[in-house]
This record gives C-alpha cells, structure tokens and sequence, in this order.
C-alpha cells in the first residue's frame, strides 16, 4: 500500500467510527427497515441517474446490495433499536474481519501469513477487553445475536466485492443499493403498510434527518466507495484488519462528544488493538529484518 491507501482507510475508518452515533440519533426517530429504505433512497437518488451501471452481471450486483447494504444494515440497526450500546456494536461488528481474512482464504486462495493471523489474534484480545469494559450486568443479549449475522454479512459483501474486481467503486455503492433500497422498501411496508410507513417519516425531527443524510452521503457514498477500491486493488487479508480501528475511534468519539467515561479495560483494549494491527502491517517487514539463527 501507499501513502494515498492509508490516508484513504484512515479517512473510511474515521466517518465509520462516528458513524454508530449517527445512526442511533436517527432510530430514535424511525425503526430499523424505515431508516434503512431513506439512507438508500438517498444513496440511490438522484445519483443512479447519473452514473453509469458499472459493467457487473445484475447477480453480482444484486448479492453486493443485499449483503454488504441489506443484511448488514438490517440486522444493525435492529440490534442498536434493541438497545445494543453503539460502541460495543461497533466492537462486535468487527468479527468480520475475521469472516472476511477466513473467507477469502478458502474462496479466493488469498495467502494467510503467520503476522496476519497473530496480528487478528493479538486485536481480538483488545477487541475481548473493550467488551469487559463496556459489560455491565445489563447487557441485552438479545440484542448481540443480530450483531453476527451483520458480521457475516458484511464478510460475505467484501468477498462480492473482490468478485466483481476493479470497477467504478461510487458506481458500484449507488447500483449496488437498488436492490437494498427495495428490499427495506418491502420489508417497511410488510411491517407498517404505507400509512404507518408515511407516518414514521413525518415524524422526523432535524436530528433525524442529519443522521440519515451521514449514513447516506458520508458513511455510504464516502465510506462504501473508498472501501470497495481499496478492497479491488488490495487482498482482502491486508484492507480488512483496518476495520478493527472503528471501535477504538467509536469509543473515543462517545468520550469527546457524549462524555461517556472509558474504563481502565477500555484503554488496554485500545492499546492492545493498535498493537495487533501494528504485527499485522508491518510483520512481514520485522520478519525480514530478524538474520536467521
């Protein structure tokens, strides 16, 4: 990777870091599926008119749209209305990582070296302290189980995305929401019919309505669209890891922004975290370094 990659995952990382809190300012607002068919509608319009579909056979699209957009997001923001903390959703989302670095070993034969898999190893015991740090007694373990399948969902996109190659990556992301948009369209009218569904959107405040043009215009547009070129110029194994960044910064951004306090298991997971991703980054350069005995 270059500089320009990792100032471009630094940036993807950042808008997702904050991204959580955006999405709990507009939930309590609207559910899950009504949020989901307004970010995408915001994705989709005006822009699909203005972009050409990317040359990707409609499968592929469509598989893209409805595991990385759909699945992910569905299965999120209903965990987040269950009462999930946004930090240790951010936590717990990161699991694909480890889906994705697994999958895309098996899928596309991508080399899994003994730093990467160290370097998970090492973030996922952070990633263990972040979460003692946040549990108290009064987690909604309901509310965990849909965090997985948003996991896997996500690991399955970026394995779409290093199907489908090297395309337009903003075309991608704004095609690639036709089929999320129609399936939270669906599902919101399966849920509350087209009154109910009326009803929810002129219940929006001006809170609301900034936190679904975050997750539409920045996190989607901005962050979906960095992400999908990193993914098609990069091995899944070498971008994903970087994602372990997002519940670090979620934790911070709660302590600047809300206040919230951070515990001693919160900091060394931070610390631990940035460790694992430093073996993961440069472990095969040290490797190198180190004479044979």
């Amino acid at each position: 990777m270059n500089l320009k990659d990792y100032l471009l995952i630094l940036l993807v990382i950042g808008i997702w870091g904050v991204n959580f809190l955006f999405m709990k300012f507009a939930l309590n607002e609207i559910p899950p599926m009504v949020l989901g068919m307004l970010r995408f509608f915001c994705v989709v319009f005006p822009a699909v008119f203005l972009l050409k579909r990317p040359p990707v056979p409609w499968h592929l699209l469509a598989a893209y749209g409805l595991t990385i957009s759909f699945g992910q997001f569905a299965l999120m923001f209903t965990a987040l209305d269950w009462g999930l903390p946004t930090g240790l959703a951010a936590l717990m989302l990161q699991v694909q990582v480890f889906f994705t670095v697994l999958i895309a070993g098996i899928v596309l034969r991508e080399p899994v070296l003994a730093h990467h898999l160290l370097g998970m190893f090492t973030a996922a015991v952070g990633l263990v302290f972040i979460g003692i740090g946040h549990y108290q007694g009064n987690l909604p373990i309901t509310a965990m189980l849909p965090v997985f399948g948003a996991a896997a969902s996500w690991a399955c996109g970026n394995i779409i995305v290093k199907r489908i190659g090297s395309v337009n990556a903003l075309s991608l992301v704004v095609w690639g929401g036709i089929p999320a948009f129609c399936a939270f369209t669906l599902a919101s009218l399966m849920l509350y019919g087209a009154d109910g569904l009326a009803q929810h959107v002129s219940n929006l405040t001006w809170k609301g309505i900034v936190g679904i043009l975050f997750l539409a215009y920045v996190a989607s547009l901005v962050g979906y669209t960095g992400w999908g070129a990193l993914l098609a110029k990069h091995p899944a194994g070498r971008v994903t890891p970087f994602a372990l960044l997002v519940p670090v910064i979620a934790l911070l951004a709660g302590y600047l922004v809300l206040n919230e306090r951070l515990a001693a298991w919160h900091w060394l997971g931070i610390v631990v975290v940035m460790a694992g991703l430093t073996l993961h980054i440069f472990g095969s350069k040290w490797r190198r370094a180190v004479p044979d005995m």
